[in-house]
């Protein structure tokens, strides 16, 4: 048995290591300790303080250059554009602190930092004024370095695999569902929509970018705008799992993405089993539009109850401010559910009737406490 030390685990890992085929594979410790095979995190800041770990330990994994490679918005487009290039939008990198008389790219732009994540900062700009406030934001924020890529269109997904000894393994893609101001997310769904040959075609893009970054032995991501052509675009890479979408793995194919990632950690090559057939699922954002104080949380009993199974991950606590988290620039996340259907219809409507059911109470003002239901805004 693989002794796997987990440093700082997030919220989430708790939740996700409750897996009881973890504890039978693994012997999770979450503090150095002797006899130590692989080191995991999996969340941007726990994978990159894994990968400090494991080199000064001497373990497997990608390295933290490689990983700061895939972390670097700026970097990995460069190096995007050397091997595939067919698939890298128009990029150009932004000072925060200088000024712009002319725009960096053609207007419209996304303007984002260089390192970010959540759509953390992010902002399209249209116009002059536009990118005079996306600047203004970046500098009160304390970001410098900053990215203009051009506008994409087109449904976004995130294909995820992983690669061992230069060979990469695709799990699957993910197909997200946004919201109508096309930042915030509502949801993921697990197995996408897409033909096999264009899933194919993100495997092939995949194989020739990885080794190109100098990345190896770990679980990675990539995320795709699918053009109005059905051509491919790239947003961005990172190198690590996609945690939120460890339990849609566990449900379709009766493994998380957890497990394959701490093999990965202890020097193995996992195997992933087929989907299976009759089985679709979904991981829900909660969200709230404004700002406000956090006054009651949600029983989550009769949400469990009522769909066995489903995952609830809380990211607020009582008394907190909704802006104190890392969310997107129009909204806040309030929680995550992940549950699955035998077939997206029935998933959607599950999705819907979960998220009515966990209501939080929050406080808009100081006279007037608003409750929300999540359907309201998922």
């Amino acid at each position: 048995m693989d002794r796997i030390l987990i440093p700082s685990p997030t919220r989430r890992d708790l939740v996700n290591l409750a897996d009881p085929r973890l504890h039978a594979r693994f012997d999770l410790v979450f503090e150095e300790q002797p006899g130590i095979d692989g080191v995991f995190g999996s969340s941007d800041s726990t994978a990159a303080l894994a990968v400090v770990v494991a080199d000064r330990m001497g373990l497997p994994g990608p390295g933290y250059d490689a990983f700061m490679r895939c972390h670097d918005k700026l970097v990995c487009r460069r190096i995007c554009q050397q091997a595939v290039p067919e698939v890298t939008p128009a990029f150009a990198p932004v000072d925060a602190h200088r000024r712009w008389d002319e725009p960096p790219l053609p207007y419209p732009f996304f303007l984002k930092p260089v390192q970010g994540h959540l759509s953390q900062h992010a902002y399209r700009v249209d116009s002059a004024a536009d990118l005079e406030h996306a600047l203004g934001a970046a500098r009160a924020a304390g970001f410098r370095n900053l990215i203009a890529e051009e506008l994409l269109t087109g449904p976004l997904v995130t294909f995820e695999g992983f690669i061992a000894d230069g060979h990469v393994t695709p799990v699957g893609v993910t197909d997200a569902v946004l919201h109508p101001n096309e930042i915030s997310f509502m949801r993921f769904e697990y197995p996408s929509v897409f033909p096999a040959g264009l899933q194919d075609a993100m495997a092939g893009i995949a194989d020739r970018l990885m080794p190109a970054l100098g990345f190896d032995g770990s679980l990675f991501n990539i995320e795709f705008f699918v053009q109005p052509d059905g051509s491919l675009r790239i947003v961005e890479v990172n190198g690590r799992m996609a945690s939120q979408f460890a339990p849609l793995v566990r449900a379709v194919h009766g493994v998380s993405t957890y497990e394959l990632g701490m093999e990965l950690a202890a020097g193995g090559r996992p195997a992933l089993p087929p989907r299976r057939p009759g089985v679709v699922a979904a991981s829900v954002l909660i969200r709230f539009w404004e700002d406000g104080i956090v006054r009651g949380l949600p029983d989550p009993m009769p949400l469990l109850e009522r769909f066995p199974g489903v995952q609830i991950e809380l990211l607020v606590r009582h008394g907190q401010r909704l802006s104190e988290n890392d969310d997107d620039t129009a909204s806040h996340r309030l929680a995550v559910i992940a549950l699955s259907g035998a077939s997206r219809r029935e998933l959607v409507t599950r999705a819907a009737e979960a998220a009515e059911m966990l209501e939080f109470e929050i406080e808009t003002t100081a006279q007037k406490p608003a409750e929300h239901q999540g359907s309201r805004s998922p």
